[in-house]
């Protein structure tokens, strides 16, 4: 049972709100006589694009694509030139193209939209390609893969009319559908014969470019390489969970017991092997094993590690990152291709395959490295901050730019945990404010930012 407020309480909160509108207000003044914008959060950074009516909407793709809402419509802008066009239909989760092109799902139909305009292809559409008459669409898809030609989506397909995705459906299986780009016609159709609750694949992440093959567990012990291209199975390893294969471009990089393969799924022939003691695949975060070819291959080996380099493995005496890990200082980890080691609050980048040092760069000792996120052309760096007068999570972040070793983003304690990243070098940053205005009534609101490693002048 909580306990009723006191008046010498209220006193506090209200002198405390007062100290806080004024130190918003001094901000405010400050914004304006710098005549840019460094943020309510303290941003330091190369800002493309800043919105706080509809921040919940900004989402990143590849090669420097962005989405989001204002109150003017819902626009796709390109941050290295600043193109954008306006979306006709915004509906739930976009995933952008390297061209910036916009997928969507609206229950079980497929769109694709472009500023030339809207292709979709219906939840019958894909039950079209099936060929199954005994079965129903399904009421609603989700995009796992994106190839330069195609989408996939995957879509629950039963007798039942209520048939969903996570659902124990009678007579009910996941079905693959590939949805190709150009026109949304549904040139493929893959059976996967699993039931709709089965865990087949993650959802495509954000930030990540297309390639033709995505992974699939149609079982726990399974693993399989589906090609985008035509729908069909390219490799099927029989013993291999989850997190026991990888795939960047045509490679598949496969760990049964202390050894490592990487095969071509083209060629169907193998690349390159190794073997260790306790060997383990470095998956980033639950990308579906999902590797951009900005990545590096990492294979855990105790103490140290080896990064796949074309046709061989490179020996890199350096413990790999554990899961958001600081580097220790006077000490060393190795993250993707990156050696990073610490002297104080000074971070050196060795480019491990090239045996090169990038550069130093300024990053206080407590700051870890954001394991989750695409590997690629940024390393994120956060601190969790431990505030008095707040219950939110909030956090700050250093983002470092692994070919210069200079950073992209510089920033205080008061932004939201977790920065959405793409591995050509662009992030968002997001800021939740909770305002109190009075004992009953509160407002928020949200801020968030695009920050890249391109320079580019923000547009009034």
């Amino acid at each position: 049972m909580s306990s009723t407020p006191s008046k010498r309480a209220d006193i506090t909160k209200l002198v405390l709100a007062l100290l806080a509108a004024g130190v918003v207000v001094l901000l405010v003044v400050a914004f304006l006589l710098r005549g840019g914008f460094s943020g309510s959060s303290g941003i330091d950074s190369r800002v493309h694009y800043f919105t706080k009516d509809r921040s919940y909407s900004l989402s990143i793709g590849p090669n420097g694509w962005f989405a989001y809402g204002d109150d003017d419509g819902d626009w796709v802008e390109h941050a290295p030139t600043g193109e954008r066009w306006e979306q006709g239909s915004a509906f739930g989760s976009a995933v952008l193209t390297s061209e910036g092109a916009v997928v969507t799902t609206l229950g079980g139909d497929v769109r694709v939209e472009r500023e030339s305009g809207l292709a979709e292809a219906r939840a019958t559409d894909l039950l079209v390609a099936h060929g199954d008459k005994e079965v129903r669409p399904g009421g609603e898809g989700e995009v796992i893969g994106l190839s330069t030609r195609h989408v996939a989506v995957i879509s629950c397909m039963s007798t039942s009319d209520e048939a969903r995705l996570g659902e124990d459906v009678p007579g009910g299986r996941i079905v693959v559908s590939g949805v190709a780009l150009e026109d949304a016609s549904v040139t493929w159709s893959h059976d996967t014969e699993t039931g709709c609750d089965t865990d087949l694949a993650t959802l495509y992440p954000h930030g990540l470019p297309e390639q033709r093959y995505v992974l699939i567990t149609p079982d726990e012990q399974t693993t399989q390489a589906l090609d985008l291209d035509t729908g069909k199975i390219a490799r099927t390893w029989p013993d291999a969970p989850r997190g026991r294969v990888l795939v960047r471009d045509d490679e598949a990089i496969h760990r049964q017991g202390d050894e490592v393969t990487v095969t071509s799924l083209r060629s169907g022939k193998d690349v390159a092997r190794t073997s260790c003691r306790g060997a383990r695949l470095d998956n980033p975060g639950d990308s579906g094993g999902r590797l951009a070819a900005e990545a590096t291959p990492l294979v855990r080996c105790g103490d140290s590690v080896r990064l796949l380099d074309g046709d061989r493995f490179v020996t890199v005496d350096a413990p790999p990152v554990e899961k958001s890990q600081q580097v220790p200082d006077g000490g060393s980890v190795v993250h993707d291709r990156f050696e990073i080691s610490r002297a104080e609050d000074t971070l050196t980048l060795r480019d491990a395959l090239a045996d090169q040092v990038v550069g130093e760069v300024e990053v206080p000792d407590g700051y870890r490295i954001s394991t989750n996120d695409p590997r690629g052309r940024l390393i994120v760096f956060f601190r969790s901050a431990d505030k008095l007068f707040s219950d939110a999570a909030e956090s700050s972040f250093r983002i470092v730019d692994t070919r210069t070793a200079e950073l992209v983003a510089e920033t205080d304690d008061d932004l939201s945990p977790g920065a959405d990243v793409s591995t050509d070098g662009f992030a968002v940053l997001r800021e939740y404010q909770e305002r109190t205005g009075g004992r009953y009534s509160r407002s928020s609101r949200s801020y968030a930012w695009l920050v890249g490693v391109d320079e580019v002048r923000r547009r009034d």
